[in-house]
C-alpha cells in the first residue's frame, strides 16, 4: 500500500487517530511519519504514576509521609523512583530493600531464580532446591497446624538431607 500523504513510498505505519469521536486509518511511509504533526511519539510523563498504581498497586501521586526518605548517593525518593519507573543508582537497592521486595515479588512472582541447571552439579542443585521447597512447606503446615501432613513433609526433608551427605535442617 502507497503512503497516503506523498502518494510515492510504500507505506510502513498504520494510524489510528480519534478525534471529536471519528477514528480514521492513515498509512504512512517512514519520512512522511517522521514529518506529519499528527505522529507524537513523545512519552507523556502523566500516565507513570498511574501505570505504576495499576501495576503495583500503590498511589505515586500522594505524599503520605511529610519527610521522605531519601538514597545517600544519588538523592532520589522512593516517590520519584515510582513515578520515574527507574532506580537512581546501586545503592538505591539497599535503601529503598523494605519498599521494592514487595513490588518486585508481585511483578517477577518470586525472590529466587528459577533459571537453567548446569548439568554437572544439576542433581545437588535440585535436591536443594526441593529441600527448600518442602522447608516452606513445612512452615506453612506447621502455621495451619497440620501436624500429621507436617510430620511426613518433615521425613521427605530428612531423606534429601541423608542422601546429599547430611546438610542440616535450619527448621
Amino acid at each position: 500500500m502507497l503512503c497516503q500523504h506523498c502518494q510515492q513510498k510504500e507505506a510502513i505505519m498504520q494510524l489510528f487517530i480519534t478525534e471529536n469521536g471519528q477514528t480514521r486509518e492513515v498509512y504512512l511511509c517512514e519520512t512522511c511519519a517522521k514529518k506529519t504533526q499528527e505522529v507524537s511519539l513523545v512519552f507523556h510523563p502523566a500516565i507513570v504514576p498511574e501505570f505504576l498504581q495499576a501495576l503495583f498497586g500503590f498511589n505515586a501521586t500522594t505524599k503520605e509521609q511529610p519527610m521522605e526518605m531519601k538514597c545517600p548517593k544519588c538523592g532520589i525518593s522512593f516517590s520519584r523512583i515510582t513515578q520515574v519507573g527507574k532506580l537512581g543508582c546501586s545503592t538505591c537497592y539497599e535503601t529503598f530493600e523494605n519498599q521494592l521486595e514487595p513490588l518486585l515479588r508481585r511483578v517477577h512472582g518470586g525472590g529466587q531464580n528459577v533459571g537453567k541447571i548446569p548439568v554437572r552439579r544439576g542433581a545437588e542443585i535440585r535436591s536443594r532446591v526441593e529441600q527448600r521447597k518442602l522447608k516452606e512447606t513445612l512452615k506453612n503446615l506447621i502455621e495451619q497446624e497440620a501436624f500429621e501432613e507436617a510430620a511426613i513433609v518433615r521425613d521427605q526433608i530428612r531423606k534429601i538431607e541423608q542422601s546429599t551427605g547430611g546438610e542440616k535442617s535450619e527448621s
